[in-house]
Order: C-alpha cells, then structure tokens, then sequence
C-alpha cells in the first residue's frame, strides 16, 4: 500500500502545485463545511517489533509519535470530523482513518491492516483499502514480467476498485480520499471528474476539496467543443509565435502542457515522440507549452530528451498566459485541436491518446 500511495501522491503533487495560485475565475468560490473538532481515539495492535506509532495530522506532511507499550498503543487526537488520519508503525502497518463520531474510537490491528472496531464509515473504507492492498501486493510480484498483460490487468483492477470506492460513496466523505488526497481528480478523464462535481453530494464540500473545484471549474475553459484560445508565447529563439499561426491552417494541433520540472511529464516524452514520428507528415502539428520559469532549464530537457516539434513558452512557469487561457491547473495535460479551430478532446494521455489520433487519421 505504501509504495503505490507515494507514487500517486508524487503525480499528484504537480497538480496541487498549480492549485495554489490564484484562479482568475472569480464567479467560481469554495465554500467548505468546517465541522466541530472532537477528541477521536486510535487504539489497536502493533506490527511485531514496532515500538512507536506516527500520527499524520496534515496527509503526506509531518507526523507525531507516540509510544508502543507491551505491543499496544493508544492515541487521543482532537481533530475536526471527518478529517482523514494517516497512521503508521514504522513495520508493517498503515492505514488511513476518518475521524468519526459514531462512535469517535477506532480499534486497528497493524497485524492485518484492519479495523476491528469502529464506525460503518471506517470499517467501509478500510474495505476498499485492503482490497485495493490485495491487488497491489500481486501488481509488486509481476513489475518486471517482460509480458505485461497479468500487470496491466492487475492494475486495472486496482482502478477499477478505486473508482468503485468513489462512486458507491458520494452519500459521505469517502471519495474525498481518492479525489484529493490521492490526487486521482487531475488522473481520471474529465467526463468521470464531472460525474463526482456535483454540489449536492455530501463531500464536495469538505475542506480537502477545494483544489479539486479550482481544477474543474478551470477545466471547463478546455471542454470539447469550445473555440480554441489564441495566445501568444516565445519560441526557443526568443521569436514570439501565436497559437494561430498553426491552427486554421489544415491540420490537427495537439497542445502538450508540460515542464522540465515535472516528472510524469518527462516520462510521457517516449510516447510523444512516438506520435510526433507517426503523424507530423500526416496533419498533425504538436506544440509544447511549457510551465518552466528558468529558460537554461527549459531549453535542456528539450535537447537532452530529443523533442523535434515546436515548442513555446513566457517562462512564467505556473503563471503561464497558457494555465489562464485554457484553464491548465495540473500538468502532463494535452488538447487537441481540429483543423477548424475546435476543441475536440482534452486530459487523453499514452494510449488514450495514441488511440484517438489512430480513429482520426485513420478515417
């Protein structure tokens, strides 16, 4: 569960990083529902040679210990409801806990990852997290199979569970975890985000779920359909370049939002390539837009990974003319652009992508 989890949050990170600035959307504000604190007890079972427990009161920041005595420990934490606790013993054992008051004490065993005793809440969601932990510990035993097939069906079936976990709770505070915490908003296609955004639903006003509203409502700037943006930005050589300079002009544009600082962005860079070599002779113009704020940075990775197409930026990093006009709050994030200036398909990432471009150019 761990290490599936720090990946996530990893990919995660790059989209609460544009969460933080300041959305030019001002029709759009985040009202949460803030809940009373309440004094919330963690009792339970070591893993075996555990001697302290850590308590994350703020997810994936710091934690505070306390001591394992004779195997057990117990911890009094006031906290506001509905809050999730990461918690771990150094070993074996974690977990996440929701602060509940029905009743407001959590039995855990470290042993087995359990809830023993606890509210409907907790003891729900610790059974999506163990199912979830099942097909994670079989995804570790074929990570370096050659055939990928058992993998990729495995890791399908983690997603799947995933997204169950969403759409059986919008009654609660459960995909809260999976949205935010987990950072899946900026992961999952858009038309699945919008199944979840509805402000009738019980978590949508949890306070961990503001960075998810700025994504979405940022995210209706690029919806299919829309006219595309024209913006202005310099190239590698300081020429400044608009965004119809290419389209209008007979072929497919695909914006590819990325930056040398981010990771998963440098890592669908193979795939890019691979569409760039299969389609730029055929009617498609790719253009990076990068979120970079230092130019040397920048013009490295663009030599050093071998990116032939157009590529352009104001070096504002997360400021970008780009992250306003087409509302881009977390990157790797693509758009596609139809020959006559539409918005055709937005947030399609490796296969996806490659698979739509396949449907297009091969009418």
């Amino acid at each position: 569960m761990k290490k599936q989890t720090i990946i996530t949050i990893m990919l995660a990170l790059v989209a609460f990083a544009g969460c933080k600035q300041e959305t030019k959307e001002q029709e759009h504000v985040f009202v949460p529902i803030v809940n009373d604190t309440i004094d919330f007890v963690i009792e339970g079972t070591a893993s075996e040679g555990a001697d302290t427990i850590y308590l994350d009161e703020r997810p994936y920041v710091d934690y505070k210990e306390y001591p394992v005595e004779n195997g057990k420990f117990r911890i009094v934490a006031r906290q506001p409801l509905h809050k999730f606790l990461q918690i771990e013993d150094g070993e074996d054992g974690w977990m996440v806990i929701i602060v509940d008051s029905m009743p407001a004490r959590v039995v855990v065993d470290f042993r087995t990852n359990k809830v023993i005793e606890g509210s409907p809440l907790n003891k729900r969601f610790n059974h999506y997290r163990l199912m979830m932990d099942s097909i994670e510990r079989k995804m570790e035993q074929h990570e370096e199979d050659e055939d990928r097939t058992i993998y990729d069906s495995l890791d399908q079936k983690y997603k799947d569970v995933e997204w169950k976990s969403v759409i059986e709770n919008f009654d609660n505070v459960i995909p809260v975890y999976v949205l935010s915490l987990n950072g899946q908003f900026c992961m999952i296609p858009p038309e699945r985000l919008a199944e979840c955004m509805k402000e009738e639903y019980a978590f949508t006003h949890h306070p961990d779920m503001e960075c998810v509203w700025k994504y979405y409502w940022a995210m209706q700037k690029r919806q299919p359909g829309q006219d595309y943006q024209d913006i202005e930005l310099s190239d590698t050589t300081g020429t400044v370049h608009r965004l119809s300079e290419y389209v209008g002009h007979g072929k497919y544009v695909l914006l590819d939002f990325w930056a040398s600082w981010c990771g998963p962005c440098i890592g669908s860079m193979p795939t890019m390539k691979e569409i760039h070599n299969t389609y730029a002779d055929r009617g498609l113009q790719i253009i990076g837009i990068s979120f970079d704020s230092e130019r040397d940075k920048w013009l490295s990775a663009i030599k050093r990974h071998e990116l032939p197409w157009l590529h352009l930026s104001d070096l504002k990093g997360l400021e970008s003319v780009g992250s306003d006009a087409y509302g881009v709050r977390a990157i790797p994030e693509t758009v596609l652009i139809t020959p006559d200036g539409k918005i055709i398909a937005t947030g399609l990432r490796e296969e996806e992508l490659k698979a739509k471009l396949a449907e297009i150019f091969n009418k």
